[in-house]
């Protein structure tokens, strides 16, 4: 039997540039909760300076609550393409660093339209689940998922 492991958080972070709306941003990341989820988020909203002083938020909504974080895990997951979850299992190593965190960098645009994208641009929400174990009950448990 494999090692436990135990889902502990999850973070949602989004940058916001000048040109986007805000409200339209944060409905993305919405769309990337489960939706009896939703009511539970806080929205920190941190107002900051770009390299040539354009202004940007940062928004980020956490989830401390375990019960939470798996939900949303399943949620973001069954939402991912067949090629999306193959592509993370076959590369797990690069979306799981030694804190056992792992980061997915879901599309923007996609999230906001109410669909679920890796990507590898900037657009991005990304997305911080993080575990206690190792990382190979983690993979034992994201084949679980599915």
């Amino acid at each position: 039997m494999s090692q436990q492991v135990r889902l502990t958080s999850v973070d949602y972070v989004v940058f916001i540039h000048a040109t986007e709306d805000l409200n339209k941003v944060i409905k993305a990341v919405e769309n990337l909760i489960p939706p009896k989820l939703r009511e539970r988020k806080t929205v920190e909203v941190e107002e900051v300076h770009g390299h040539y002083d354009n202004p940007i938020r940062i928004a980020k909504i956490s989830l401390r609550n375990p019960e939470y974080a798996f939900q949303s895990l399943a949620w973001i997951w069954k939402g991912l393409s067949d090629i999306d979850r193959a592509y993370i299992m076959r590369n797990l190593d690069l979306h799981l660093d030694e804190k056992l965190r792992l980061y997915m960098r879901l599309d923007k645009q996609y999230a906001y339209l109410g669909s679920t994208k890796l990507t590898f641009s900037d657009d991005v929400i990304k997305v911080v689940f993080s575990f206690k174990g190792s990382k190979e009950a983690i993979k034992d448990f994201l084949l679980k998922i599915q």
